[in-house]
């Protein structure tokens, strides 16, 4: 079983009336759904507030009856992003922040001796990170090679902005020339932008060194 908890004052309910500064809280099911195509047991949580009893409480819960958890928010350097700050003073954590974009600020470790992965709190990059890391971690604790992530190459058709040291994983549509596989990208690439994921084909895997500039090949992963 897999706790999937969202975290953040600012989250409604689909459904709900929101009043300004309010958005609907939308990763904990996109999250159940990865969890679910992975063949594991989803177990959605209330949303928690920006309050660390609260967030200790719900860890403490998820802990007890799931096998591994997984938050959204809170993990960046802001004040209020109390999952890092609850894991800095009462949980272990493994490592913080890793080098792609978007997604820069999750973190690993253990609450109570159950492994945790705290994922950013905009939908693209809490979905983009549990692709990337999430996923293998997942097949590798369970010995398994399903489903196994088809990567393709593609030629880029037209400029992808990129930053020097960092993984760049922008959401692509793919066309077929009977050559080639062209990428390009229709969507805002903003890290809220639902969209880009729902509607893009794949990911590009642009490494640190890579320049993005139309023409280029580079890897991309099927969504």
């Amino acid at each position: 079983k897999v706790a999937i908890i969202s975290t953040g004052d600012e989250l409604r309910l689909p459904g709900e009336s929101l009043e300004k500064g309010e958005i609907y809280e939308s990763n904990t099911f996109g999250l159940s759904g990865l969890v679910s195509w992975l063949g594991h047991e989803p177990v959605r949580f209330p949303s928690v507030v920006d309050n660390l009893e609260q967030l200790r409480e719900t860890l403490n819960s998820a802990s007890k009856t799931c096998d591994v958890i997984i938050t959204s928010g809170g993990v960046s350097m802001g004040d209020r992003d109390f999952v890092r700050k609850i894991m800095e003073s009462e949980g272990n954590i493994d490592f913080w922040r890793i080098k792609v974009r978007p997604g820069s600020p999750p973190l690993f470790g253990t609450w109570k001796e159950t492994p945790i992965f705290g994922l950013p709190g905009n939908p693209v990059s809490s979905h983009v990170v549990f692709r990337v890391l999430c996923g293998p971690w997942f097949r590798a604790q369970t010995n398994s090679t399903q489903p196994i992530e088809t990567k393709i190459k593609v030629k880029l058709d037209q400029d992808i902005k990129t930053v020097p040291g960092f993984i760049t994983l922008r959401r692509i549509h793919l066309f077929d020339n009977g050559h080639e596989i062209l990428a390009t990208t229709k969507h805002h690439q903003g890290s809220g932008n639902i969209a880009s994921i729902a509607l893009g084909e794949a990911l590009t895997l642009l490494g640190p060194n890579d320049t993005g500039n139309k023409g280029d090949f580079c890897d991309a992963l099927i969504l």
